[in-house]
């Protein structure tokens, strides 16, 4: 009798959510950190396989997780985000250390990127400054998940309850450096690579999904201000 409860019980495991997805509570948990609370490590830590937590959805109302083949859409704010060379700015995207680099999956709905630009703005106004939209950044999310057979940036389905198409891009945890020194050198050159992986596939607020963002771009009688600061 107790032999077969046993069995039983273990047949019940191996086909309950539990089982199978054994981390998916822990990724969850995970994403609610903010980036001041070290969101990045608290997401790192809940799975020990390295973005084990791409296999789960960030919430119930989640398309899913985030494919190899889409495109992903990164917002290029007016000054923070672009260097005049034309680069994103290295701060934006050091984000992949802290709290993660926002994105729209290629499916997100008009809505979704007004509401993001809007959430930028509010932001910039709260600080004093005023923010506009250069454009947006497209790559897929394969450029960036593998360099050659390296795993180099994890794609994380984080679905917002008004922008179910939103993910974020956090970097894995680099190995113990010799020294504080060492760690920043590394963080940085691997910032410096994800740059170059996103590479040149720019469109202008004015061009991006027929102009859908034209009006957030910066006027023409708008003074620049100089910032290059990322927020």
């Amino acid at each position: 009798m107790f032999r077969s409860t046993v069995l039983l019980c273990r047949r019940i495991w191996r086909i309950s959510p539990l089982s199978t997805f054994p981390y998916r509570g822990r990724c969850r948990t995970a994403f609610t950190f903010s980036a001041h609370d070290g969101r990045a490590g608290h997401v790192h830590a809940a799975c020990p396989k390295i973005c084990g937590c791409e296999a789960y959805k960030a919430n119930p109302k989640s398309p899913g997780r985030v494919k190899d083949g889409e495109i992903l859409h990164l917002l290029v704010s007016d000054p923070q985000h672009r260097l005049p060379t034309g680069e994103i700015n290295p701060v934006l995207a050091e984000q992949i250390d802290r709290g993660g680099l926002s994105v729209l999956r290629q499916h997100a709905a008009d809505d979704e990127f007004l509401e993001t630009i809007e959430e930028l703005k509010a932001a910039s106004r709260g600080k004093g400054r005023e923010r506009y939209l250069h454009g947006v950044m497209s790559f897929k999310a394969s450029t960036i998940r593998s360099v050659g057979s390296t795993r180099f940036m994890c794609v994380y389905d984080t679905a917002l309850p008004r922008k179910p198409n939103h993910a974020d891009i956090m970097a894995p945890s680099l190995p113990p450096a010799v020294s504080k020194k060492e760690g920043v050198r590394a963080q940085r050159a691997r910032t410096k690579q994800l740059i170059e992986l996103i590479g040149s596939g720019f469109e202008s607020a004015g061009d991006f999904r027929e102009g859908l963002l034209l009006s957030y771009a910066r006027p023409r009688s708008a003074p620049s201000t100089g910032e290059n600061g990322a927020s």
